[in-house]
């Protein structure tokens, strides 16, 4: 550490500048002759963080010849110093919202004549200094002689003439990083999108400027103060944000969030020796959950040393997004063509474009020897969802669904015949709740009769039971979801007439469906009608329906029983070139 040369000290006998007392020259003017205006500087000075005491030298160049006081303002990071007088009384330093810290000296009113302070002699003080916090940049100090009587300034030391107080320590800075590797602006916070597999990664990297006993640790912190600001809970962000950390950029793994007494939330991984002067360097990755509503963090980095103490910090700000909807929650569109190939169309991940979809993708050929194909539930765009098909000749044959949204089907497992019976299939969802997908089927008659999912694939469904007659009066027939938000799929229904109903679904097996629900006229223009599932990650199944001119049309889901879709939206053309649709 270096401190301010002894020949820097004024050649007058120094003099001691306490509270609470004036400043006394070792020579001064005759009482009759009125001393000239002082003059004030403050000298340099370089610590250590946390180390000993560095002299602030603070020298009066002429004495005053009014009663007069010191005031010494401080640049950001002042507040974070203890400054002492010699015989060690800690002298308070000021902090008011919106101003720099002050210290004020001698403004008692020693002389005991009604005017705060007194005659100030010329000289040097040496005040004491030392850090008690990390400090981002180096400390400006300037002084002023203000007239004890009106507070008028008398002489001042003029900006950064002087008085820079440096804190040796290391610094630490902070990069983000975009999934693909590149650096963002610092001036740029990077947005993760909720859901997004691919974290935005951060490195932190240290700047080592002194031995530490023990090394260092990183510290993120989610200040209480900040959450609040943000409108976020700290379970919201304990649960749904996570991070991951590695020290060399690689293999990361997943750091849980502590609750800290004052409400924040930290993460504090293990510590790492010191490596001399140079730079260190550790990974995070921040990673969102879907369903953590859009806003900005400010994340608080630190560094602490093995003595607990932190000893470098920096605060960068991150954006959460809600645009990127995580495929697990986003349905998908299943369509053959003439020519038996299969096709998925996924609903867009961005949220912003409701009702849309990604470009489609091929799934498989073969597919024109089916007559009839269902999805027993949900198809989603993350390759899970399975599907039922019967060929001519009466065959019902299982397919399910893998995971990948590369190769969402597996290998089919024929689950029995004689399905020629019937003239409708519809996979109706989990009615039971028991875990596994449903089947209905209606035969010649208008029975419409329930397969419960069983969940062995290679015997997916157990015998029929009976739910109802007189089903004939309807032409389509259609798996909704739960459109009502009671936990329990409902059916869908159109008549000859154009009328849409829906069966609300009850959770019995013995009889699961109540009454019908009108919800409303002019379907009757629609070639195909499929309950999609969720399409926007709101929760809610929504709807879509292909016209004899071949454009989709995209019916939200509102979650209400009284209205379960809102008015429809363009969704594409072009749907003809499909024979089925599911």
């Amino acid at each position: 550490m270096k401190h301010v040369s002894s020949s820097r000290v004024a050649a007058a006998a120094a003099v001691v500048l306490a509270a609470g007392t004036a400043v006394s020259a070792s020579s001064s003017a005759a009482a009759d002759t009125p001393p000239p205006a002082a003059g004030i500087s403050v000298g340099d000075t370089h610590i250590d963080l946390y180390g000993d005491p560095g002299n602030l030298d603070l020298t009066v160049a002429e004495p005053t010849a009014t009663d007069a006081y010191i005031r010494l303002e401080f640049s950001g990071g002042g507040n974070r110093l203890r400054i002492t007088d010699d015989a060690g009384t800690v002298l308070p330093i000021a902090v008011s919202a919106g101003e720099n810290p002050t210290l004020t000296l001698g403004k008692e009113d020693s002389d005991h004549n009604g005017i705060p302070g007194a005659p100030l002699p010329a000289g040097t003080t040496h005040l004491h200094v030392s850090a008690q916090a990390p400090i981002p940049g180096p400390i400006y100090v300037s002084a002023r002689v203000l007239n004890g009587a009106d507070d008028t300034m008398i002489a001042h030391s003029g900006p950064y003439a002087g008085g820079e107080i440096l804190v040796s320590e290391p610094k630490v800075s902070t990069t983000w990083y975009t999934p693909d590797g590149a650096p963002m602006p610092a001036a740029s916070p990077p947005a993760i999108a909720t859901g997004n597999t691919q974290a935005v990664t951060v490195m932190v990297a240290t700047q080592d400027g002194l031995s530490v006993a023990g090394g260092t640790a990183t510290r993120l912190t989610l200040h209480a103060s900040m959450l609040a600001a943000a409108g976020y809970t700290v379970e919201e962000l304990a649960t749904g944000l996570h991070v991951g950390y590695s020290p060399d950029g690689t293999s990361y793994a997943s750091e849980p969030w502590t609750l800290d007494p004052d409400g924040s939330l930290s993460v504090q991984v293990p510590l790492r020796p010191w490596t001399g002067n140079g730079m260190s360097t550790e990974s995070f990755h921040l990673t969102a959950d879907w369903g953590l509503p859009a806003g900005r963090l400010w994340i608080h980095f630190q560094t602490i040393g093995g003595d607990g103490r932190p000893y470098a910090e920096s605060t960068r700000g991150v954006d959460l997004t809600a645009d990127s909807i995580p495929a697990g929650e986003r349905a998908t569109l299943y369509g053959r063509d003439s020519a038996g190939v299969l096709w998925q169309h996924q609903a867009t991940p961005i949220a912003s474009r409701p009702g849309t979809f990604a470009p489609r993708t091929r799934v498989g050929t073969g597919w024109n020897i089916y007559n009839m194909i269902t999805a027993l539930g949900p198809l989603k765009a993350d390759g899970t969802g399975d599907l039922v098909a019967r060929d001519s000749s009466g065959a019902l044959w299982y397919y399910r669904g893998t995971g990948n949204s590369q190769a969402p089907l597996a290998r089919r497992i024929r689950v029995g015949t004689g399905w020629t019976i019937y003239d409708r299939i519809v996979g109706a969802g989990d009615i039971t709740g028991d875990g596994h997908p449903d089947l209905l089927a209606r035969d010649a008659t208008g029975v419409l009769w329930y397969y419960r999912g069983t969940g062995n694939s290679q015997a997916p469904f157990a015998n029929r039971i009976r739910v109802g007659t007189g089903w004939t009066i309807y032409d389509r027939i259609v798996g909704a979801g739960d459109i009502t938000g009671d936990g329990h799929p409902d059916l869908l229904a159109r008549d000859s007439s154009g009328v849409l109903w829906y069966y609300p679904g009850t959770g019995n097996p013995a009889a699961p469906y109540a009454g019908r629900v009108r919800i409303s006229g002019g379907w009757h223009g629609y070639t195909s009608i499929v309950g999609i599932g969720d399409m926007t990650g709101n929760g809610h199944p929504d709807l879509v329906a292909r016209d004899s001119a071949g454009t989709f049309w995209y019916y939200r889901g509102t979650g209400n029983p009284a209205a379960p879709y809102a008015g429809r939206t363009l969704a594409g053309g072009g749907m003809n070139i499909y024979n089925t649709l599911l």
